[in-house]
């Protein structure tokens, strides 16, 4: 076999083709054999915005490449690959492949501690960061930073003790899938949003087909809340939370249930990564409610001639 660090990107290109369904084997091969704790490396973070992000994969000598668009900018973002070669020779291939693109960057995961700030030197962006927090803390919001958290989960556990828990299943989809549709109507849908609910939807249709776990929350017969994510290396990413907050407590309960779940059946896993922000002020104060432990933020690397703006977000 050649030696990877011998392989000359002048003679190579990348294959991209668009992400499909029928890609996920093969992308969370990758994931979970190289496993990063940034959404954008989970089957959440691609497959559920591939349309709207014009997301493409190619695999070349054991390494994975993503690329998408900015819809805003019509930028071609890539991400940084995943895989067996040497970061500087999966660089230079992208390079060659964003010669095609007027417009391009490249967006690099940097890990640093929450109270660290935005790393300057290294370009990155206020909000494409990503929130993570200690499983423990959501078990229970044990301690006196959670005490408004521990306050709405006890309300929830005191007056809506006949609630119960069940795993999503082919049992309750449909349920699911009505209650989406009811949630998305009742509140006041931005694009992103929209196409958030729509793409939840087409996840709950197919949902054995993604490497995706998630409970719901029964009452009085019927569903008001529920959340799934998946778990890759020691990060569980929660993609979707929809709960009813006609009934107090909900979304707290259904981190608490969740997080539980988590824990026992996956003792290694240390974080909860609850993604971005988009950049939304109320959206930011939620998050940061919660004290973040970590942060997972994007060095932007101009590749060709990009502008100023930011990447769009997701959800």
């Amino acid at each position: 076999m050649k030696n990877l660090n011998d392989i000359d990107p002048s003679c190579c290109r990348l294959d991209f083709k668009p992400v499909t369904e029928n890609d996920i084997p093969l992308l969370n091969k990758y994931f979970t054999s190289f496993p990063s704790r940034s959404c954008d490396f989970s089957i959440g973070g691609t497959l559920m915005w591939t349309e709207y992000y014009e997301y493409e994969f190619a695999e070349f000598n054991g390494t994975l490449f993503l690329r998408g668009k900015d819809p805003e900018s019509g930028e071609t973002i890539y991400y940084s690959p995943l895989g067996l070669l040497p970061l500087e020779t999966s660089k230079r291939l992208i390079i060659k492949d964003a010669a095609n693109f007027p417009k391009s960057r490249m967006l690099i995961p940097i890990e640093s501690e929450a109270n660290a700030g935005i790393d300057s030197e290294n370009n990155c962006d206020e909000k494409l960061k990503e929130y993570l927090y200690p499983i423990e803390r959501f078990l229970h919001f044990a301690g006196k930073k959670m005490e408004k958290k521990r306050n709405h989960l006890n309300y929830f556990l005191h007056n809506y003790g006949d609630a119960t828990i069940e795993n999503i299943s082919t049992d309750n989809i449909e349920e699911l899938i009505n209650f989406t549709t009811r949630f998305s109507a009742a509140h006041e849908a931005s694009d992103l949003s929209a196409y958030e609910n729509s793409q939840t939807i087409k996840v709950l249709k197919d949902f054995e087909a993604y490497p995706f776990e998630g409970i719901a929350i029964r009452l009085n017969g019927k569903i008001i809340g529920y959340t799934f994510g998946e778990k890759i290396g020691d990060v569980f990413f929660a993609h979707v939370e929809k709960g009813n907050i006609e009934y107090r407590g909900v979304y707290q309960a259904l981190a608490s249930f969740m997080s539980l779940e988590v824990n026992k059946k996956y003792p290694d896993v240390k974080y909860l990564n609850r993604e971005e922000d988009m950049g939304d002020e109320s959206l930011r104060q939620s998050k940061e409610s919660y004290h973040p432990t970590l942060i997972v933020n994007k060095s932007v690397e101009c590749l060709t001639l990009c502008t100023a703006s930011t990447v769009a977000m997701r959800v």
